[in-house]
């Protein structure tokens, strides 16, 4: 092969190289954006939950962008970290509000006193249902559906056969069905406006239920039906 055309393969080599470098960064870059956009959602979020609820000690929140389907509690530095691997599960702002709330109530939890720490180590399901319940009033207060933490507990937490059993947690039916009643007692408007009744992972809920559950789909199901009777009347 001659010299030039040594030289004008160098120089393709060359173009294709820098090409290839420049696909990379643009890449990245792109990435770096959509992580940005994602840090800038969990902080706005967080922070009008912590604000609404006046709540005296900083906590910051981390987005980690590892496909990790799991939340971590920094308990000595206030810190909570949201990985990537879960974000598939939310679907929505209040779906987002249902996921910080739960995990800044169990912060609160642990922060409440010293021995406390030991009792929800020792004992957390315990204390599982009370975060759940507490995640409720730090969403209404912010002026976020608590109906999402259905939605959101339901496509997230397991529900093991009698032996796999994990005596330390509830079951997500167990978790889901306490909240739902909780709702139902405490913020019913919610629950009679429920922006979330023909979702599938609503459905979902109401359907994956046993004995305690089916009270719950009898309820939803004749709500539903006085709602489409009374839009039938108007018209």
């Amino acid at each position: 092969m001659s010299r030039r055309k040594f030289k004008i393969a160098g120089l393709v080599l060359t173009f294709f190289a820098v090409l290839f470098s420049l696909n990379i960064a643009l890449a990245d870059d792109l990435m770096l954006d959509k992580d940005i956009n994602v840090q800038f959602a969990i902080n706005q979020t967080g922070f009008s939950i912590l604000n609404a609820n006046n709540y005296e000690q900083r906590i910051t929140f981390y987005y980690i962008p590892e496909n990790k389907n799991k939340t971590k509690i920094n308990k000595r530095l206030n810190k909570i970290y949201i990985y990537k691997g879960v974000l598939p599960c939310v679907e929505d702002t209040n779906e987002l509000a249902a996921l910080l709330s739960l995990e800044i109530a169990k912060l609160m939890d642990i922060k409440a006193d010293f021995f406390r720490q030991f009792s929800i180590s020792y004992s957390p399901r315990k204390y599982e249902i009370k975060s759940d319940k507490k995640a409720a009033d730090l969403m209404v207060k912010a002026g976020y559906n608590p109906v999402a933490l259905i939605n959101y507990i339901n496509k997230t937490t397991h529900e093991p056969n009698w032996f796999e059993y994990n005596i330390m947690h509830h079951k997500g039916s167990e978790r889901t069905a306490y909240i739902y009643q909780y709702i139902y007692e405490k913020y019913p408007v919610y629950l009679a406006r429920n922006n979330y009744l023909k979702e599938s992972e609503y459905q979902n809920f109401l359907r994956i239920t046993r004995r305690q559950r089916k009270k719950v789909r009898i309820i939803q199901e004749e709500r539903i039906k006085l709602q489409e009777s009374s839009a039938n009347d108007i018209h």
